[in-house]
């Protein structure tokens, strides 16, 4: 059956500064994960924060070589992410290494369903060799706008995530999108929010400005998350508030601010752990027994 959507969705070098301590903004939220996504590179172009950025992370999403990526990257990725201790999760997206899996594609059920058991299965098993197991799921570029917006292919990817394994969380925008996605395919969605871009007061978010999104997106970043931990809420580019449920935050990792924004978050959080973690760990535990 083919169907291509008639929709289209609306797209949207720093240090930290002295008067901004992160150890100000610790606030009583609890539990929540920071991701981020990892082995974005191929031969020899390759991430130079990623490494730093580990330490300050909960869970990690590892490209899997379609929008970008590479056997012996993400080998490596991995084992970086066994040093630190951070949940590992897939991240996928559209077969366009040229432009970083962002640009317009709209495939047919079958072809986006084997993409993503295709890219699932490369990181599946790099994992296996090394005994690890992929936690969660992650979209990236134009797959993530189209599963934060429309909600058949939202449905599409959740099934074909399913089929793959029904203990795999499904990390996406924050919204009924998501939610509804999960829940008719009967996996776990993992509520996030980007905490370095700007949010429309639908809970979509903005396009990318260079102009406007790089020129303060340490302190932006770190007011988003200081409002969200507090309050549950987002300021929205109209100044209205958004109310979101969120299990994980999304910092950055391809901008010098990165380390500093996830330093930053951390330190506002409690207790972070991995998305969901503390529901499945007698679950991979057992896994772990049987091999």
């Amino acid at each position: 059956m083919k169907r291509r959507p008639n929709f289209r969705p609306r797209t949207h070098s720093r240090t930290r500064p002295d008067n901004i301590p992160a150890s100000s903004y610790v606030v009583s939220k609890h539990n929540l994960d920071i991701n981020c996504d990892v082995g974005q590179g191929f031969g020899i172009y390759q991430n130079p924060f990623e490494e730093k950025l580990l330490p300050h992370v909960t869970s990690i999403n590892i490209a899997c070589g379609a929008h970008a990526g590479d056997p012996l990257t993400i080998s490596r990725t991995i084992d970086l992410a066994r040093k630190h201790n951070v949940g590992i999760g897939a991240l996928i997206g559209y077969n366009y290494l040229a432009g970083n899996g962002q640009k317009e594609m709209y495939l047919d059920v079958d072809e986006l369903r084997a993409l993503i058991l295709y890219q699932l299965g490369a990181l599946y098993g790099l994992l296996h060799a090394k005994g690890l197991e992929i936690r969660h799921v992650r979209a990236h570029g134009f797959l993530y706008k189209q599963i934060s917006t429309d909600q058949y292919t939202a449905e599409v990817v959740a099934k074909a995530i399913a089929e793959f394994s029904r203990w795999i969380i499904l990390v996406g925008l924050s919204g009924q999108v998501l939610t509804n996605a999960c829940n008719t395919a009967n996996i776990k969605p993992g509520q996030e929010v980007q905490i370095s871009r700007r949010y429309r007061k639908d809970g979509t978010i903005l396009s990318y400005s260079p102009s406007i999104d790089s020129k303060n997106i340490l302190e932006d970043s770190i007011r988003r998350a200081k409002e969200l931990i507090q309050t549950g809420n987002l300021t929205c580019e109209d100044k209205s508030k958004l109310k979101v449920n969120v299990d994980t935050i999304h910092v950055p990792a391809d901008c010098i601010e990165s380390v500093d924004i996830a330093k930053s978050v951390k330190a506002m959080i409690s207790e972070p752990k991995p998305i969901h973690m503390d529901k499945y760990d007698n679950y991979f535990a057992d896994l772990a027994s049987l091999k």
